[in-house]
């Protein structure tokens, strides 16, 4: 009848997180070109360039975080592959 409470997927939280980071990005270096732009009288050469920039930078921002959740799914998977410390004398 009621619905037990799961934990939210770490990949839902990456999405979220992408989310707002792509839009943080776009914007700062879309207006980081937009003023180069205008201080050169090179409308839309840097424009572009920062769109594309910010573009990179939250994409390579997810790929770093998905292979991080990988990693620590992995690590949990398998205890025993997990480096060795060692024992004091």
């Amino acid at each position: 009848m009621f619905r037990k409470s799961r934990e939210k997927s770490p990949y839902f939280l990456a999405a979220v997180d992408f989310g707002y980071t792509l839009l943080a990005s776009l914007i700062i270096f879309g207006w980081i070109g937009w003023w180069i732009d205008g201080k050169y009288h090179t409308t839309p050469l840097f424009l572009i360039g920062g769109i594309f920039l910010g573009l990179a930078v939250g994409f390579s921002s997810l790929f770093r975080r998905i292979g991080a959740i990988d990693k620590s799914q992995r690590a949990a998977k398998n205890p025993k592959k997990q480096e060795p410390h060692d024992p004091e004398p």
